[in-house]
């Protein structure tokens, strides 16, 4: 049976209430979501979001309910509440950190037009997890997904291993064969650990020539929390190109490795809440 006009617009009046109560709802959790640590207040939510505090008041009223926003009770500021975070680290969980981290990755090779590689530590070792290599770069170098990284000469494992801890650090190099590669490649334990100490003071790691002739690497850390790290991200290329223009891609490493560690550190946060 068909409905009347009276009734198809009274349903259509009612889906209008709907989406502007969704998008009422959106704008006030941003705004929230805006201010994580100290919280804001009802006036300055309604400023923000042009609503009136009447609305503000019963909407929070009714998200603190179902825990999507909490009070402050000495400062009645609003933040986030742990139905919202617990949303949000769910999401995370269904990522891939290493398949989101590897934009940077794009981003890196797209800014110095260099092949680019992540690596992570995991077990003991340093792996190659991701890598891209620009459109017009004809070279292809020896790097690529799944091989191991070593320790002493390759400036993505140096790049993660000089923020390990001391002890760590000398443990993890006894368990490893310090082959002289090339003459550029330190093989003695003590100049290993000399330069991790160089590492960890300016963030930033090389390997010159020690894996191949003519051919260098640069490396930054990608902290997942405050100096701690188990990524790196790198580029390779001939060493003439690495040399020439060494200080404009150590500025380029250093502005994308800071994005990557402060989209790490956040996805690091929300997935160690424990509700």
């Amino acid at each position: 049976m068909e409905r009347c006009p009276a009734e198809q617009n009274y349903e259509q009046e009612g889906k209008n209430r709907k989406m502007e109560w969704l998008d009422r709802f959106t704008e006030v959790m941003d705004c929230i979501s805006g201010h994580p640590t100290e919280g804001i207040g009802i006036s300055d939510l309604a400023r923000e979001t042009n609503l009136s505090k009447s609305t503000v008041h019963r909407m929070l009223s009714s998200m603190m309910l179902h825990q999507l926003v909490t009070q402050n009770l000495q400062t009645k500021q609003y933040m986030l509440g742990p139905k919202a975070m617990f949303w949000g680290s769910q999401y995370l969980r269904s990522q891939d950190p290493i398949g989101l981290m590897g934009r940077y990755c794009e981003e890196i090779s797209t800014k110095t037009g260099l092949y680019s590689y992540l690596s992570r530590f995991q077990g003991d070792q340093v792996y190659c997890t991701h890598t891209h290599q620009p459109s017009d770069l004809r070279n292809k170098f020896f790097v690529h997904v799944g091989q191991r990284l070593p320790f002493y000469c390759c400036a993505a494992s140096k790049a993660i291993l000089a923020y390990q801890g001391a002890e760590r650090i000398r443990t993890l190099l006894a368990n490893e064969t310090l082959l002289p590669i090339t003459p550029f490649t330190l093989s003695n334990r003590e100049d290993v650990e000399l330069e991790l100490k160089t590492v960890l003071k300016e963030d930033i790691a090389y390997c010159l020539q020690e894996l191949e002739i003519g051919v260098s690497a640069i490396s930054v850390p990608i902290f997942h929390e405050e100096r701690k790290t188990s990524m790196s991200l790198s580029v390779v290329g001939e060493s003439s190109v690495i040399e020439s223009n060494k200080e404009f891609i150590i500025d380029q490493l250093k502005i994308v490795s800071e994005k990557a560690s402060e989209h790490l550190k956040s996805m690091h946060l929300l997935t160690s809440i424990k509700l």
